[in-house]
């Protein structure tokens, strides 16, 4: 099945790209902390999405895609706190791309509760 012409893939591909090319650019102690964390979390959204898009068991995976969603929130805000972003527009752009995932991923588990393949 395909996934790449999902809306919430489209998504979690640009946040994935967005957190690679930040990352890239934090100062060494971040980017081999809080950077591999980020780097890791997006790119598992994406693998959750193909996931649930394949799975008979869709409610459980967008569950954990949601709840992947959260923790990828609070490690942006953490990576805030901690002055790992250049610049506070790094921030913003991260937090509205993860919030964007997040969203679409409550949405589709809405759409998908009680409903399987």
């Amino acid at each position: 099945m395909r996934y790449d012409n999902l809306p919430i893939y489209k998504s979690a591909m640009d946040l994935c790209v967005y957190v690679e090319t930040i990352v890239r650019n934090f100062e060494k102690y971040h980017k081999y902390t809080i950077g591999t964390d980020l780097r890791n979390i997006s790119k598992e959204l994406l693998f959750l999405i193909h996931r649930a898009n394949i799975s008979h068991t869709r409610v459980q995976i967008v569950e954990k895609l949601r709840n992947r969603c959260e923790d990828m929130k609070m490690l942006i805000q953490l990576a805030k706190e901690l002055k790992a972003f250049r610049s506070f527009k790094q921030f913003e752009y991260a937090s509205k791309l993860s919030v964007g995932v997040c969203r679409q991923a409550q949405g589709w588990l809405g759409k998908s509760a009680g409903v399987t393949r």
